[in-house]
């Protein structure tokens, strides 16, 4: 399977004809337990739970591994084009368990300052409560970056790109060989959720974990929480499952399961519509005399456009764009819209539009927002699959108003 196309495998990936049945989709296999026959048939299957051979999964208990669940692993593997992939009840139950794993006692993380806010909570608020000490730092100056990691021990290194909600873009082969060259033993997580594997592998760049909110892209119809870590080093991934995973509770229940492998059939063919809407988006937000600014990684404008072409393609669905003043945006936001919905959402098939300042990034400091660019004008946009021509005309039509 791992030799065709993203879409095919999208489609044909991922659990099995049932062999009694025939049902050609994976059922929701909502049984929390599994009955065996003996001790000795037991003793078999539990042995054998936590195997990173995706394909050799057996069930004692839904907590530890699900059919259902396991078929949505399988499918998320083959799409990223990795060995192996844990998913979770949320995306940032992903997040949290991914740098709990990966931390070694007596070290520090190192995570970029323009990040995914409750992403930020975790690191500032959190974490330390348990002793883990962090740094940030503007993942764009590689000097700086290689001046932190030289003078400091780091278990995880932490970045997503673009960056939410600014669209900020970080060259991510060169920050994974400038940690990697320094220390073999820190651990890259990266969150690749703003972007998708339709538009970038990051895996195949360098970082050791890819994460996800499954609720935004790979379901993409705005009925799903989940989220996902995939990566290349099978044996640690299991053993993220078995300490980690089953011990915290991190799971997808098999109906969240169910909805993101029904969603992911298509994701192929709705991040590439959303992608081309989004860049003809960008281009009439950029003409536009009231918008003051415009950020997509596909413009020649944005500041890190070269950097992703060398790593997105195509360049994804979100734009962000600033008006001229807070009062711009809020009689932009008031009332105005009729096609686009005002949520915090992103990655639905549907156009979604957002305050970052008030709205997901409401409790981030006064200095941090100004250093990473979210600004008071700031908008947040994430374009569906609609018509091109619709949106265009439901925000031009919104535009005339203020």
């Amino acid at each position: 399977m791992e030799n065709h196309g993203l879409n095919t495998r999208a489609v044909h990936s991922g659990g099995k004809v049932d062999p009694i049945t025939k049902a050609l989709k994976i059922p929701i296999y909502s049984s929390n337990t599994y009955a065996y026959k003996s001790l000795e048939e037991f003793f078999a299957s539990a042995s054998n739970a936590y195997s990173h051979e995706l394909d050799e999964f057996t069930y004692y208990y839904t907590r530890t591994a699900n059919p259902t669940t396991n078929a949505l692993e399988q499918k998320i593997a083959s799409i990223i084009g990795c060995k192996s992939a844990l998913v979770t009840g949320t995306g940032m139950a992903a997040i949290a368990l991914a740098i709990i794993a990966s931390f070694r006692k007596n070290t520090k993380i190192l995570v970029s300052d323009s990040l995914y806010r409750s992403t930020h909570q975790l690191t500032t608020e959190m974490l330390p409560r348990f002793n883990i000490k962090y740094d940030f730092t503007d993942f764009r100056d590689l000097s700086a970056l290689e001046k932190l990691i030289n003078k400091n021990d780091y278990s995880v290194v932490f970045f997503e790109s673009p960056a939410n909600p600014t669209l900020r873009c970080y060259d991510i082969k060169s920050i994974s060989e400038l940690v990697h060259s320094n220390n073999a033993d820190t651990s890259i997580l990266f969150d690749n959720t703003f972007s998708s594997p339709v538009c970038s592998n990051p895996l195949k760049l360098g970082v050791d974990y890819e994460l996800h909110s499954s609720s935004k892209y790979l379901s993409g119809h705005g009925d799903v929480l989940g989220g996902v870590i995939a990566s290349n080093h099978t044996e640690e991934l299991s053993n993220f499952r078995r300490e980690y995973g089953e011990t915290l509770g991190q799971v997808s229940s098999p109906f969240n399961s169910y909805l993101t492998l029904r969603g992911l059939k298509t994701v192929g063919l709705r991040v590439n519509k959303q992608s081309k809407n989004a860049l003809q988006v960008a281009k009439y937000l950029e003409r536009h005399p009231k918008v003051k600014k415009v950020f997509y990684p596909g413009l020649t404008s944005h500041p890190e456009h070269e950097i992703a072409k060398k790593q997105m393609n195509p360049f994804g669905g979100m734009v962000a764009f600033e008006l001229r003043s807070i009062d711009d945006v809020t009689n932009f936001l008031d009332n105005k819209l009729n096609l686009i919905k005002l949520a915090m959402d992103l990655g639905d098939i549907q156009s979604l539009i957002e305050f970052p300042f008030v709205m997901t990034h409401y409790d981030l400091e006064w200095d941090l927002k100004v250093q990473t660019g979210i600004t008071e004008e700031l908008i947040r946009l994430s374009v569906g699959i609609e018509e091109k021509d619709d949106i265009i005309e439901d925000l031009d039509q919104a535009l005339k108003k203020i």
